[in-house]
């Protein structure tokens, strides 16, 4: 879908400072120990398959030949599959505009109980916290 020619000249520095949410999802895929695609509500009985990589955090990569990273990221994974978003839950995600990256967005995802997403993936010693 073409953005609204309104928002084609809008300010970068004002969209790099808003978050955007909270909105309702839930999970339907975990692709890694810090990325999952989510069925986003964003209102309005409109809803958003999005992918987003939870924001101020780093867990090993799938997709490498050293074989050491990939079985630790196999248990963040598995980790996050089994103990915190199994396919279905529901979730909370406020999403920013990733600084450091072109076009991406990054999400703080809270856990139907409350729990931070972030905070637990690293006390499970499955990731770490990055700035």
């Amino acid at each position: 879908m073409r953005k609204p020619e309104e928002f084609e000249n809008f300010p970068d520095e004002l969209a790099r400072l808003a978050a955007f949410g909270p909105y309702r999802a839930v999970v339907r895929h975990i692709v890694d120990g810090d990325t999952l695609d989510l069925l986003v509500s964003v209102g309005f009985n409109t809803y958003v398959y999005l992918t987003v990589r939870v924001r101020l955090i780093d867990t090993p990569e799938l997709n490498t030949r050293d074989t050491a990273e990939r079985t630790r990221a196999q248990a963040a994974r598995d980790f996050v599959l089994t103990n915190l978003t199994p396919i279905g839950s529901p979730v909370v995600v406020t999403t920013f505009k990733d600084r450091q990256t072109f076009g991406r967005y990054v999400a703080d995802i809270t856990l139907a109980d409350g729990r931070d997403f972030a905070t637990e993936i690293i006390a499970a010693g499955h990731g770490v916290k990055i700035a």
